[in-house]
């Protein structure tokens, strides 16, 4: 019971900080954020942190039990095109808890990008490289902060892997490098190329 509590805690806080990331500069949440990591009982702390869900959780909790990549919507609050975005949490047994997932989501102008989302927030728009590792491929990836702190966004060459050499893998090894101590996982990439063509499919009008 307790393990299951744990990984949806894991579930819901990933929604949250990757919300947080969609539209931080127009609807900054991240004092509640904040508010609710430090809570103290486990339950207290999910059941706050599902209030900084965007509308319909129930909706997205359902998806998420059926779809390992959760398709999820998120409204403007500037009345612009809503934020899309697809989102694999971490493995939990093999990632550093500051580690909370992957997320693809629609670019403002055209496209996709692709984020790591963040339990520790960094710095907002500092520049980090992240070493990924996929099969016998590593790569360094120099990439920047989001404005919320809450996310990496990694550059143009992530976005093309996740049409060609991301679909044929089974998951991606991360290690962004700090200097406060540096934030490593593992991601399964399964079912990403299904995802992914979804989601490009489901992108507002550029």
């Amino acid at each position: 019971m307790a393990l299951a509590i744990s990984l949806t805690f894991r579930a819901v806080l990933f929604l949250a900080v990757a919300t947080t990331s969609v539209f931080a500069q127009a609807n900054d949440i991240s004092k509640d954020f904040e508010r609710c990591k430090a809570i103290a009982d486990d339950r207290a702390r999910l059941n706050c942190l599902k209030n900084l869900l965007p509308a319909d959780p129930n909706k997205a909790a359902a998806s998420a039990a059926d779809d390992s990549w959760p398709l999820v919507r998120t409204p403007n609050p500037r009345g612009g095109p809503e934020a899309v975005a697809i989102m694999r949490t971490a493995d939990t047994s093999r990632s550093d808890p500051d580690l909370a997932g992957l997320m693809i989501r629609c670019a403002e102008k055209h496209g996709l990008e692709v984020l790591l989302a963040l339990v520790r927030p960094l710095p907002p728009r500092a520049k980090r490289d992240v070493v990924v590792t996929g099969g016998t491929s590593k790569s360094v990836l120099h990439a920047e902060v989001s404005s919320s702190g809450t996310a990496i966004v990694l550059p143009f060459e992530a976005t093309a892997l996740t049409s060609g050499p991301w679909q044929n893998l089974k998951e991606l090894i991360v290690t962004i490098n700090d200097s406060e101590g540096s934030i490593s996982g593992a991601i399964s990439l399964e079912g990403v190329a299904a995802a992914t063509a979804r989601l490009t499919a489901n992108c507002p009008p550029g």
